[in-house]
């Protein structure tokens, strides 16, 4: 990904972190009312149903009136979804509140980039340097559903060998950091594999594995940011 200049002004940050937040609490709010629409609707479609006046109505009617009603009962909740959808689909379409910058994925309140198809290879150093230029660095993995987010990315492309990571023993032979000074296993307990003296980066691979690679060597990477 190229640096195309654009940068905002002072005044356009403020406007952007200002647009950010009211998108973050429209988000927020739509999917709160629509998670409780749908369960209101269905509260109300099971109290509706189990009602003794419904049961007097569904005594009169026949098999095809009651389907009718149960009918207008569900359109009613879809157009409420639909609306509410269409509520968070408007409130997040200004470009300056987007969550994450163009060719970036938001997952879990983090902007994530990864490099393969937009980026030549990089060694690890400028892998990272790429990083710190836009404003993250080399990911660091903190949980199993993060690793399982990262993996299901690299499913998508066939030729994905391996990924830098934030995880590097440059400082000590055979003491794995992540790139915030943790220990390898703080987060999760895993290891790296091919350990060598002259292996002092780590690379990602398929199935969550963790190999000590060449810093020189060239591949893809992934980046990370708050969103």
């Amino acid at each position: 990904m190229e640096d195309d200049g654009r940068r905002e002004t002072p005044a356009g940050a403020g406007s952007c972190q200002t647009c950010q937040l009211t998108t973050r609490v429209a988000v927020a709010v739509a999917t709160t009312i629509l998670v409780m629409g749908l369960l209101l609707c269905l509260v109300l479609f099971a109290t509706w149903t189990g009602a003794p006046e419904v049961d007097q109505i569904t005594s009169k009617a026949s098999g095809e009136e009651l389907m009718m009603m149960m009918m207008e009962r569900l359109q009613q909740c879809q157009k409420e979804r639909r609306d509410l959808n269409l509520m968070l689909h408007t409130v997040t379409q200004d470009s300056r509140c987007s969550l994450c910058p163009d060719g970036w994925l938001w997952w879990r309140s983090h902007c994530y980039f990864f490099s393969v198809g937009l980026q030549e290879d990089r060694q690890w150093k400028e892998s990272a340097e790429f990083c710190l230029q836009h404003n993250s660095s080399l990911v660091v993995i903190k949980d199993s559903a993060e690793m399982e987010f990262i993996q299901g990315v690299m499913r998508k492309f066939p030729r994905f060998p391996f990924l830098w990571v934030g995880l590097t023993d440059a400082e000590q032979e055979g003491q794995w950091l992540w790139g915030d000074g943790t220990d390898i296993q703080h987060y999760m307990p895993v290891t790296v594999e091919w350990d060598a003296d002259y292996r002092d980066c780590a690379d990602l691979r398929g199935g969550g594995s963790l190999f000590a690679a060449r810093c020189e060597a060239y591949g893809p990477w992934a980046c990370k940011r708050d969103s």
